[in-house]
């Protein structure tokens, strides 16, 4: 090999160098702001939510007691993040409140609480896949953010690690058909 091939062999290695690592960084700020887009998309669910509960808690389909226990858990949870306790709190009270399977299954059959009982279903659907792919997200995130090439040129910059959901969002039995 002569002298002018070395700085063409050079070049070529570091422009493959160079691109390497660009596409490393494209790639985490591409799953960052996918983590991003998942935890609007979560919020945006958890609030259509509460407000389906809410309507539910208003529509005077359930005892006075139950439907302001219903009534303040979504409150509390249109009021709250995505990651706090409020939108367990509303899970569990919605849980109390629609009772058992047969009870679930025959209100969804009523004109007066079949549409709402449904649009909550729905909703609640959709918060659960929601979730799921916020969690999804964040470990595909957390992993590539784990690779010693993005860790050693801090190629995440000061974005801080992704956290998962953990919330209870079990619907009642009965209430989503699988």
């Amino acid at each position: 090999m002569d002298w002018a091939g070395t700085p063409l062999i050079t070049l070529a290695l570091a422009a493959g160098v160079v691109a390497l690592v660009w596409h490393a960084g494209h790639r985490v700020d591409r799953m960052h702001r996918r983590v991003d887009d998942a935890w609007g998309s979560l919020q945006l669910q958890l609030t259509r939510r509460a407000s389906a509960a809410l309507d539910l808690a208003h529509a005077g389909l359930w005892d006075p007691v139950t439907s302001v226990v219903v009534a303040e858990a979504a409150r509390a949870a249109l009021a709250a993040p995505p990651w706090g306790g409020e939108h367990s709190e509303l899970s569990a009270a919605l849980r109390t409140a629609a009772g058992d399977l047969a009870q679930v299954a025959s209100d969804l059959e009523d004109p007066d609480r079949g549409p709402l009982l449904r649009e909550l279903a729905g909703v609640w659907y959709r918060a659960l896949l929601a979730r799921r792919f916020l969690n999804e997200a964040v470990a595909t995130a957390v992993q590539l953010r784990s690779r010693r090439l993005i860790r050693y040129l801090r190629l995440a910059g000061p974005t801080p690690l992704p956290s998962s959901c953990d919330i209870d969002d079990v619907p009642p039995d009965g209430l989503i058909r699988q």
